[in-house]
């Protein structure tokens, strides 16, 4: 983030992730609502990752016809979705406890959070196009898809931390809001300093931790060299 961009970048985050806040607390949407679409987009994050993944270590063959192409990518965003499937429970189970249980059929009853966990599907779709396009001309390495998964995933390991002291329960029907307000705040965090917000968590970022450790190995090879030559 460059610095003369800073304020209004940090401004635009702050913005747009208090408006959910303001909308339960003025609009009298569904905190626990709310709380069903972040899950959702977390899950929906993880799935795009994962189906351009293996879409760049499988990708499709040039003489393929149309139909070859559109089983393959059917393919690959079907095993992107089973693989965020297999986060569902560890990472919602902890905040369905915490918050005292969770009716699928009375939560998706609501017609506004269908509207909106389709358009977080057709976003998720959307993003998985350009993330394939990106992975045509770079790197998994380049994109950093690591440090994107790290910063999704960690994002709500730390909401299920929050979680897991019990709070959500002390707060009774406040505790999906302290939960939103939770996650609004790790989503500001990760936006305006993910790499401060990586070193914090467990499993650190690893391009911070290598050249930590780099660092003081090129130091060493300095002294060496200059205890053999005392010139240099």
């Amino acid at each position: 983030m460059s610095a003369p961009g800073a304020p209004l970048e940090i401004a635009q985050a702050v913005a747009r992730h208090v408006a959910p806040i303001a909308g339960i607390l003025l609009l009298g949407w569904s905190a626990r609502n709310v709380l069903v679409l972040y899950f959702a987009d977390t899950l929906l994050a993880i799935a795009v990752m994962m189906a351009g993944l293996l879409r760049h270590f499988s990708p499709p063959v040039a003489d393929d016809g149309w139909a070859a192409r559109l089983n393959g990518e059917v393919g690959v965003i079907g095993g992107g979705l089973f693989i965020a499937a297999i986060f569902v429970l560890p990472l919602g189970i902890p905040l369905v406890f915490s918050l005292g249980g969770f009716d699928v059929w009375e939560t998706l009853a609501d017609p506004a959070l269908r509207v909106g966990l389709a358009w977080q599907a057709v976003a998720a779709l959307w993003s998985y196009t350009a993330l394939y396009q990106e992975l045509r001309r770079r790197t998994p390495e380049e994109l950093r898809i690591k440090r994107r998964f790290a910063l999704v995933f960690l994002r709500w390991i730390a909401l299920v931390m929050v979680a897991g002291t019990g709070i959500g329960a002390l707060l009774g029907s406040y505790g999906a809001l302290l939960f939103v307000v939770a996650y609004a705040v790790l989503s500001i965090w990760t936006e305006v300093a993910p790499d401060r917000f990586l070193r914090v968590m467990p499993g650190r970022n690893e391009e911070a931790s290598a050249s930590a450790q780099a660092r003081p190995a090129s130091a060493r090879r300095k002294v060496a060299r200059r205890l053999r030559d005392p010139r240099a």
